[in-house]
């Protein structure tokens, strides 16, 4: 399961990372897709007492709201891009209280979802759907690949996804975290690079179309 799961992770994430802008109207839904799968899913998990992932409920409450935030970003393209904003914010907030060693499961869900709240009202008041989505894809894309490539080389187990992928990469090694930055730089310009060929949906509210 934890291969199955680690491929799953990489294959999305090297595509969102290097080609998020390029591939918008698929990367949002893929990341609304995933951050609904593992929230949902580490929730049910939690209530019911059981580890991430092992039982039929959670995961079928994971599908159920990732296909839910898929089809809600498809449809208005700027609710996947703040959604991959407040999803670098919780990925960030989780990672902070692995850096400074808070492991109360409460504690760190509350920081997480306080960071996703402050980052998808700081990406909404910017108001930069192009960067938004350059920089959020390119983060999220990476932390992607790189934690699926650690599930796969056996280097975390997928129960440790439960407090996000973040906090996964600092407590399995420093080294797969800086893999992530520079993963993240690369995607970063490999985006940037094509962002005067591309343009995004004048109306940020429409259909996660090609313009």
């Amino acid at each position: 399961m934890d291969v199955l799961v680690g491929l799953f992770l990489a294959l999305i994430g090297i595509a969102v990372c290097l080609s998020g802008l390029r591939i918008f109207f698929i990367a949002l839904p893929l990341v609304g897709f995933v951050v609904g799968f593992f929230a949902a899913a580490a929730a049910v998990a939690s209530i019911l007492g059981e580890s991430f992932l092992s039982g039929v409920i959670a995961v079928l409450a994971g599908f159920a709201l990732g296909a839910f935030l898929a089809v809600i970003s498809y449809i208005f393209w700027y609710v996947g891009a703040l959604l991959a904003a407040g999803s670098t914010g919780a990925v960030l907030g989780s990672g902070l209280m692995n850096s400074l060693g808070v492991e109360t499961g409460w504690i760190v869900t509350i920081v997480a979802a306080a960071a996703a709240v402050l980052f998808f009202i700081i990406a909404f008041v910017l108001a930069l759907p192009l960067y938004v989505v350059i920089v959020n894809t390119a983060f999220l894309g990476a932390g992607g690949l790189i934690v699926g490539l650690m599930l796969i080389f056996d280097q975390i187990e997928r129960t440790q996804l439960s407090y996000g992928i973040g906090w996964a990469a600092l407590e399995a090694s420093g080294l797969w975290s800086l893999l992530w930055g520079g993963m993240f730089l690369i995607g970063l310009v490999s985006q940037l690079r094509i962002i005067g060929s591309l343009t995004l949906p004048e109306d940020p509210w429409s259909t996660a179309r090609t313009a």
